[in-house]
């Protein structure tokens, strides 16, 4: 820490609304590396240690403490003299990697303890919210290492928490390599928030009423919310949702089922082969959610409508690099829909009549309306709180992340890919993420939680699992 210390210049990073919008979950996922070759100093501990202490130069936001005056008014303050210190830790498994091949690396099968943060951002033991958590198990007989890396969205969204995994790789590489010179030459990042800003366009569209009210209708309680500590803030909503005791599961859609669903959809929704999977994904999600709901007893009385935030990337909209900015470019669209319609039996006519419901959701997302979003956002930094408060006692809220999250399989230490790559299973209910699968020319894998009498309608639900294959 002393060499990393010395290496870093103070500084204060306000945070906006783009970031503490998402700053109550943490981006976990762990990362499976197989020892195929049997090398004795496969994924050295020491030589991993050493180059994740130094790709922390390139991300001193890392290593500050998320500090708050109070109203949204958040900052990560960097200090060489008082450095927030990464929670890495080492330890070694009796379990072997062909043991969690077998099992089709489902959650049960994995060693105890490997998630050393939760999905919800939240002080450690010693009272300080960590800006990374990283655990390296070593499995029996060094057959393999599981990698456990998570981030809060305080400081960034997925592409630029992949960032982070990838430039950790590389630096292993080059200097297992001996090529520390190579090291100092890699370009650094961008970290001013004031680039998002920059990136918008001078013309403005206007926001859909939802998300304007969602995050504009202020109450007691939001304030509050936005008012007490990140700690206090983190304490609480980690105990919510822990007490929803939420189920997930892992499901593949292929690229040859999106294809039949193609040929299914393609007389009642116009343009069907110019759609993105993701619309369909959401359009199905929904429904099958819904649907689920319904069956366990929950909402879908007459002129009922089921609340869902849909949460766009934002990179390709405003024309920014990943490389280029490292922190959250992401906008939710708060939404409310018919809970009957969603909740009608999905087929490929129901399906059509959702998609082309959905269709402003989705479509309207340009540069000019997150402009709007922009300027009312950076207006009310006590706005982060309002969605969350609104949403998370509704029992039958639905967030989807409607955007990919980044190919997970990038990350090489120099042995090859990892062979899988997970989320942890714990979660907020009702929530779901496109993740790319380890194969990324076929289709994708989708992360989906629920309650637990819910999830049970989900795995019934035949127009669901027709389409989605479960791997655990």
């Amino acid at each position: 820490m002393e060499s990393l210390a010395s290496s870093i210049q103070p500084e204060v990073v306000p945070l906006n609304v783009l970031d503490t919008q998402g700053s109550f979950s943490n981006i976990p996922f762990v990362f499976f590396y197989e020892n195929k070759a049997g090398e004795a100093d496969f994924m050295q501990a020491d030589l991993l240690r050493d180059s994740f202490y130094r790709m922390l130069r390139f991300f001193p936001m890392l290593v500050g403490h998320v500090k708050s005056k109070g109203f949204g008014n958040v900052s990560v303050v960097i200090d060489p003299a008082n450095l927030n210190a990464p929670d890495y830790s080492e330890d070694s498994s009796d379990v072997h990697f062909d043991e969690l091949k077998a099992a089709g690396f489902r959650w049960s099968a994995w060693p105890e303890g490997v998630a050393t943060a939760g999905p919800m951002v939240k002080a450690d033991k010693k009272g300080v919210i960590r800006l990374i958590n990283v655990h390296v198990v070593r499995l029996k007989e060094n057959s393999g290492v599981m990698v456990y890396f998570s981030i809060p969205h305080y400081v960034v969204d997925g592409e630029s928490h992949m960032e982070v995994m990838r430039r950790w790789c590389k630096i292993y590489e080059l200097m297992r390599a001996g090529e520390q010179d190579a090291v100092d030459a890699l370009p650094g990042y961008g970290f001013d928030r004031a680039v998002i800003k920059g990136s918008l366009p001078k013309e403005r569209a206007p926001l859909d009423d939802e998300t304007r009210a969602g995050f504009s209708d202020s109450t007691y309680m939001s304030e509050w919310f936005s008012w007490i500590s990140p700690k206090l803030r983190g304490y609480i909503l980690s105990k919510v949702t822990g007490r929803q005791h939420a189920e997930a599961h892992l499901f593949h859609v292929s690229a040859a089922t999106f294809e039949s669903l193609r040929t299914a959809l393609r007389e009642h929704v116009p343009g069907i082969d110019d759609l993105p999977v993701n619309e369909i994904l959401y359009a199905l999600v929904s429904k099958t959610l819904v649907q689920s709901q319904i069956l366990a007893g929950y909402g879908g009385k007459g002129g009922a409508t089921t609340m869902i935030a849909v949460v766009f990337e934002l990179r390709k909209v405003l024309g920014l690099d990943h490389k280029d900015f490292i922190g959250n470019v992401l906008m939710p669209k708060l939404t409310l829909q018919s809970t009957e319609e969603l909740g009608q039996p999905t087929s490929a006519e129901t399906l059509a009549q959702t998609i082309n419901a959905n269709a402003d959701i989705v479509r309207s997302v340009s540069a000019p309306q997150v402009g709007s979003f922009v300027d009312m956002v950076l207006a009310q930094p006590s706005a982060f709180t309002r969605p969350v408060v609104r949403y998370l006692p509704n029992k039958t809220a639905i967030s989807f992340v409607y955007d990919l999250m980044p190919n997970m399989y990038e990350a090489d230490f120099g042995y090859g890919r990892p062979e899988w790559v997970s989320p942890i299973e714990p979660f907020r209910a009702h929530a779901c993420l496109l993740l790319t699968p380890r194969d990324p020319t076929d289709g994708f894998d989708v992360f989906l939680t629920a309650f637990p009498d819910v999830m049970k309608e989900v795995l019934k639900n035949e127009y669901w699992t027709d389409v989605a294959q479960l791997i655990y």
